[in-house]
């Protein structure tokens, strides 16, 4: 597929051409530290080439045994990085799956680090480093099934926040994991921003001009969930909210619900990083889904919450 080019106009630009790249190009894989022996299972620090600049760092987590393993690629949310989720990878190794944990673009250290997040200004910027991230998962499955070991039928992903929300992105655009888990994702930040009246935001919009605004909730607008979700079949999807979340509040979780129609969701009595409830129902979703083996309460146990 060809790369998406930044220039051309945004009407031209729709979220199957924005996450366009090359399949066939080198995945220049490296180790970056010795592997980490946990209780039998591999903890590798690696990075590839992204398609769109930069290398992709992340934490490659690999049980014992020859496979074929499933395959898990897990994105954090827009304040934290691959730490968050790598409790859950080992979690999930126990039951047989190869992970990758990546860092998103913006989570990258020195000279790979993409800046862009809230850029009002520049909405070039953001939609670019945005689109990188989705890439670079989909590159993440590329990387797990040179391994020769996954089983390219068991493929999955887990999203949190901004993770889950590009999750939605990607299961419209890469048809190669059937099942995605997103937590708390909101359904539109374009949506969002065109409804809030938080202080900060509009002081935002105030400094841009209407001008600019517009065109950042323009550029921006494809790659909204709620804008892609008539192209996934939900049934690939299980969705995760909390009912006491101050971020994606249920009136507005409830939108991408209603969307996302054959998908399971479920509510829990939780803030936005929700419980251990709703870590061990999408463990045990995944572990049907991908054929996994079953994961004992001791080891979910030592699952942490997202964000923490």
């Amino acid at each position: 597929m060809p790369s998406a080019d930044p220039s051309f106009p945004a009407t031209l630009l729709d979220a199957a051409t924005l996450t366009a790249y090359d399949a066939a190009a080198p995945l220049d894989l490296r180790e970056e530290a010795e592997p980490e022996d946990r209780e039998g299972i591999a903890v590798h620090d690696v990075s590839w080439a992204s398609p769109l600049g930069g290398r992709v760092t992340a934490w490659l987590v690999v049980p014992a045994g020859e496979g074929p393993f499933a395959g898990l690629v897990y994105l954090h949310g827009s304040e934290t990085w691959r730490d968050d989720f790598l409790d859950e990878a080992l979690a999930m190794a126990r039951g047989g799956a190869v992970s990758l944990v990546l860092d998103a673009p913006f989570a990258r250290l020195g000279e790979n680090r993409r800046t862009g997040l809230q850029s009002y200004a520049n909405p070039e910027r953001e939609r670019t480093m945005t689109a990188q991230a989705v890439v670079d998962v989909r590159r993440a499955y590329d990387v797990l099934l040179a391994r020769g070991d996954v089983d390219p039928e068991r493929l999955g992903f887990v999203g949190h926040s901004w993770g889950a929300s590009l999750g939605v992105v990607l299961a419209a655009v890469d048809p190669r994991p059937a099942s995605l888990v997103l937590i708390c994702g909101r359904p539109s930040w374009t949506g969002f921003l065109r409804t809030t009246d938080a202080t900060s935001i509009q002081s935002e919009r105030k400094r841009i001009g209407e001008a600019g605004w517009d065109r950042y909730l323009e550029l921006m607008a494809p790659l909204d969930a709620l804008a892609q979700i008539g192209s996934v079949d939900a049934q690939r999807l299980y969705l995760q909210y909390g009912t006491e979340d101050d971020v994606v509040p249920t009136e507005v979780s409830a939108e991408l619900i209603v969307a996302a129609d054959g998908a399971r969701a479920d509510l829990y009595p939780a803030g936005h990083a929700l419980d251990d409830d709703a870590t061990a129902d999408r463990v045990a979703w995944l572990v049907e889904r991908l054929a996994l083996q079953p994961i004992g309460s001791d080891v979910l146990a030592t699952v942490g919450l997202p964000d923490e």
